[in-house]
């Protein structure tokens, strides 16, 4: 039997298909880059997060929280 590969490309596109990268793995790239939240965003994110937001209504409430005028 051959061996079995699958790509991560599109059918329509070709273009190979990106999914986000998830809560824990990007706690471990913030890691090796030496990031870490505030107690600001750490509270902003828990509260949010408690609140039940999830993908782009997150991001569009974080970007609210911290944009200037």
């Amino acid at each position: 039997m051959g061996k079995e590969t699958k790509s991560a490309r599109s059918a329509e596109t070709g273009k190979f298909v990106t999914r986000p990268i998830g809560a824990q793995k990007a706690a471990k790239f913030a890691e090796v880059e030496g990031l870490k939240l505030n107690a600001g965003s750490k509270s902003l994110s828990e509260k949010l997060s408690a609140s039940g937001l999830k993908g782009d209504a997150y991001r569009s409430e974080i970007v609210k929280a911290f944009k200037k005028g």
